[in-house]
């Protein structure tokens, strides 16, 4: 499944990636009531434009990605500088409020994401 996942963002068929926030995400996110602040994980993250509307929203995310090339065709469509670093066997880097730790989800432990208010898991 890695694999195949993996082959799919090089070969550029990532069809399921939307141009816009999801529109769920937009109208429901309200309803939640979290206070601005309150930090926001969104697994199997892509190049979601989910990630930029929550962090324009006042939210911090963190993003987890399998993909490499997700991660940094992410980071290159956004215009601030983005710092890189290495967190508990990841490849992090931030940018802004928005966090992406590129690896293996299921090896993302629930301590690192101890300080996390809610997570997205709205279908694409």
């Amino acid at each position: 499944m890695q694999i195949d996942w993996l082959r799919r963002w090089r070969e550029g068929r990532i069809g399921f990636h939307r141009d816009a926030p999801h529109a769920a995400l937009v109208d429901h996110w309200p309803r939640l009531g979290l206070a601005p602040g309150a930090k926001v994980l969104v697994p199997l993250c892509g190049k979601s434009h989910d990630m930029r509307w929550l962090a324009a929203q006042a939210y911090p995310v963190l993003g987890v990605e399998l993909s490499p090339l997700a991660v940094d065709q992410f980071i290159g469509e956004g215009a601030l500088p983005a710092l890189r670093y290495a967190q508990a066997g990841f490849s992090c880097v931030r940018q802004g409020r928005i966090e992406l730790w590129c690896g293996d989800f299921f090896r993302f432990h629930v301590e690192q994401a101890a300080e996390l208010a809610a997570s997205t898991t709205v279908p694409r």
